[in-house]
This record gives structure tokens, C-alpha cells and sequence, in this order.
């Protein structure tokens, strides 16, 4: 089943999913997505009027917008928003029940020019305007007033309980780990995402039962049915853009777990770095350490990167083939590899995709490789400071690039060995329990 069909069989159950997949904002970037995929950045219109799929689609997810902005600026109107963290209802001294809001306004006030791209390409305020105003009334006027006494304030309100969300995590994941460290707690190989581990894998309280949890982590990994990551490599190339400690721990303990679940003989334990100046030509390197602390101190200190230019496609692909050459691989120990980064560069050549891969095909036929030894790169795109939603692109087989992080998709990236597409995407977002009942409408 296409991503496509699986959104279209979806479509009565919006309304009660989105939550899971990170917030409304993401169903707007799924219009616009559907729309740059066939080119139609500049064209919803027409895509509207030919495309029955889309346009209910598109309708249903309108309907949820102007449900959820209408229900936000009546608690807006109660003085009933609360910013308590640890129930979803929060009593008064009074007796009322303080209420939580979506992020609809948020939607209605893009604060980036690609946001604002995409609710002008999904006809967003049009849309909406016809389901919150009078026909006779001017729209622009409408959202003015809108804006100021209603979106604004909400938009805050959203972002005031989005930061005290993310100060209270560490708090969360720290108490599990000391009940882990006090043996209070039965040992959850799932309960924590390889970044949240190696966050505090250098505190001196918990320190010890980090590497415990890593421990338990990569043991179910390898009693899984099939260790998916068992030939694959990942470059290290942590630049100061990136130098925001979530990134870092993202960027280095994913590295370190590539390392580490890698069999095959030329890749287990290495990473590639980037060489020293001038020409900072990758390298592979093993990854040094005897504990999981250890090895993240040498990945930070050995991969670390002021040149902010990026990952060299066609120089990470000759290192691949010569290292494979020289070590006499086979066709089924070629890799994929996994691009940690924020950019990429293409040796100062601007080419197609298409051009660039099947000019390194070409180089791996030469030394008797088949096309199916050339790797499967993906280029993961992990500096998400405008917080957009996480982005797939295919512009060639073979090749991956992916946009932001959540944990939705550390999730997906590890139940899947790293094969990342929006089909993957989509089935994480709702495998938790309570999205089990949702329909299939054929």
C-alpha cells in the first residue's frame, strides 16, 4: 500500500490521531508535501478541483483546524488554560477544570517563510476563512481581528507549555534512571532513546546506570529477530551549527550505535571523520573507548568540525569503494550509510542526483560491483532549529534525504535498521495502543 493510499484509507480518523504524530502543523506540511511530490508547489487549486483524493483530504484536515481553533478560543474566552504539566485536567481552588489547547493557532501564525510557503500553497486561510466567518464578511479584516485577539495569545500560551515540556523531560528521564541505579525499577530496554541515554551518560549521579541502559538497549537490538544495522556506517561530522546539546547527543550516540551493530569486518566499530586541513577527506576511523562514556568523549572530541561546508557526496563514495576494494567485499557486505548533518556538498559541482549516483555507479561497475552494491545513503538533515516537521525526500533511488528529529522518528530510524520513507513514518506514528481501532476505509 502507497503512502498515499495509506493516508487516503485514514482520513475519517484524522481527527482523532494527529496528536501522535507530533502536532497539526504536521497535517498542513502532508498537504503541502503531496504537493511538491507531483511539482505543484503553486498549483492546489487546480489540484483540488482534479484530484477527489486530495480534496477530501484537504477538506478533512480544514474541518479539524477550524474545529480545534473554534474550541481553543472558547477556553481562551473562559480564562480555563492551564500550563500544569501532569494531568490533562487541572482542578482550580474554585472548583472549574483548567483546559489544554492544540496548536491551531499556531498554524494560522507561520513564523518562517517556508511555513508561510506552505499555508499560502494549501490555501490554508481561504480554507479556514470559509469555515469560521460569515460569506458576506471581508476575510482579511476577519483574520486581523482574529490575530490579535485570539491567535496571538494562543500561539504564546502553546509555546510557554512547549518550554516548560521540554525543562521537565530531563526530570522525567533522570528519575527512572536513578530508580534504575537504586534497583527499584525492572530495566526497560525500550524506556529510553539512545540520545536521552547518552545525555546523561557523564552525570556523576546517574552515570553508571546510563551505561546500564545502553547495555540493556543494544542487548534487545541483537536478540531482535535481525539485527537490521548489521552493515551499515555512519559519517561523523558534528559542526558548531549543530552545537546544541539535544543535536550533539543525537548526532554522536547515533554514531556510536551504527559503530557498534555493524558486523561486517571492514565496518564494525568505525565511523568515517572528516580528514585535517585543507582537505578535509573523509577517513574511517574506530571508534575508541571502553565504555559508552569513553566512546562518546572521543566521538565529540575526534568528529567535531568547524568548517560548517558540509558532508562531500562523491568523496564519502570513493572512500566506500576503496576501503570495499581493498578489503575484497562482496555485494551483500556493501553498506548504507547514514549521513548525520545539516548540509551537504558535491565536490563544487551542481548536478542532478540522478547525474551524481550513476556516475558513482559507474566507478563500482568498473571495480566489479553490480548496482546492488552501491550504497543507500541517507543524508539526514538532524539541525531542525525552525522546528519544522520531519521532511522525506527520494529524489533519486538510492538515496534519502530526511529533515528534523523527533521521537517518532529515533523510533522508526531504529525499528526499521534505518530505512526511513514515509510509509515507516506513517506506521510509527500510530503503532501506539489506542490508534489500534483505527478504520481502513477501501
Amino acid at each position: 500500500m502507497t503512502w498515499k493510499r495509506h493516508w487516503i484509507s485514514t482520513i475519517p480518523d484524522i481527527g482523532s490521531f494527529y496528536l501522535s504524530i507530533a502536532r497539526l502543523w504536521d497535517l498542513v506540511e502532508i498537504l503541502y508535501g503531496l504537493l511538491l511530490e507531483q511539482g505543484e508547489e503553486d498549483s492546489a487549486a487546480q489540484r483540488l478541483h482534479r484530484d477527489a483524493h486530495y480534496k477530501l483530504l484537504h477538506a478533512r484536515v480544514m474541518e479539524v483546524l477550524a474545529e480545534q481553533l473554534k474550541s481553543d478560543i472558547d477556553k481562551l474566552k473562559q480564562h480555563r488554560l492551564g500550563m500544569e504539566l501532569e494531568s490533562e485536567d487541572n482542578d482550580k481552588e474554585d472548583g472549574t477544570t483548567l483546559l489544554l489547547v492544540s496548536q491551531a493557532a499556531e498554524c494560522c501564525t507561520p513564523s518562517s517563510p517556508e511555513q508561510v510557503q506552505a499555508t499560502r500553497t494549501v490555501l490554508l486561510f481561504e480554507s479556514l476563512g470559509r469555515r469560521l466567518f460569515p460569506p458576506e464578511s471581508d476575510q482579511s479584516e476577519e483574520w486581523e481581528r482574529l490575530r490579535k485577539e485570539f491567535l496571538e495569545p494562543l500561539t504564546e500560551y502553546s509555546r510557554q507549555r512547549m518550554r516548560l515540556y521540554l525543562n521537565d523531560m530531563p526530570r522525567v528521564i533522570k528519575k527512572y534512571l536513578e530508580e534504575v541505579k537504586a534497583g527499584g525499577s525492572i530495566i526497560k530496554s525500550d524506556a529510553l532513546l539512545p540520545n536521552d541515554i547518552i545525555s546523561y551518560v557523564k552525570d556523576k549521579d546517574v552515570g553508571e546506570a546510563a551505561e546500564i541502559q545502553w547495555k540493556a538497549m543494544m542487548e534487545n537490538i541483537y536478540q531482535g529477530e535481525e539485527n537490521k544495522f548489521k552493515n551499515c556506517l555512519a559519517v561523523c561530522n558534528i559542526t558548531y551549527a549543530m552545537s546544541a546539546a539535544p543535536t550533539t547527543e543525537l548526532a554522536a550516540s547515533s554514531r556510536i550505535l551504527v559503530s557498534e551493530l555493524s558486523e561486517e569486518p571492514a565496518w564494525k566499530g568505525k565511523v568515517i571523520i572528516l580528514g585535517p586541513l585543507p582537505d578535509k577527506l573523509p577517513l574511517l576511523h574506530s571508534i575508541q573507548g571502553s565504555d559508552l562514556k569513553s566512546r562518546y568523549d572521543f566521538v565529540i572530541r575526534t568528529c567535531s568540525n568547524s568548517d560548517s561546508q558540509g558532508v562531500d557526496f562523491d568523496q564519502v563514495c570513493d572512500l566506500i569503494l576503496e576501503v570495499a576494494v581493498n578489503n575484497n567485499l562482496k555485494a551483500e557486505q556493501m553498506i548504507k550509510v547514514f549521513v548525520f548533518t545539516y548540509s551537504v556538498r558535491f565536490g563544487g559541482c551542481s548536478t542532478s542526483w540522478k547525474t551524481l549516483y550513476e556516475a558513482k555507479c559507474s566507478k563500482f561497475k568498473e571495480q566489479g560491483y553490480g548496482d546492488d552494491a552501491m550504497p543507500h545513503i541517507l543524508f539526514w538533515n538532524i539541525w531542525d532549529i525552525a522546528g519544522f516537521m520531519h521532511r522525506v525526500e527520494e529524489p533519486h533511488p538510492g538515496v534519502t534525504l530526511l529533515r528534523g528529529h523527533s521521537k517518532t522518528l529515533i523510533k522508526s530510524f531504529l525499528d526499521n535498521g534505518g530505512e526511513i520513507g514515509r510509509h515507516q513514518i506513517l506506521e510509527a506514528a500510530i503503532a501506539d495502543k489506542e490508534y489500534q481501532t483505527l478504520s481502513v476505509v477501501d
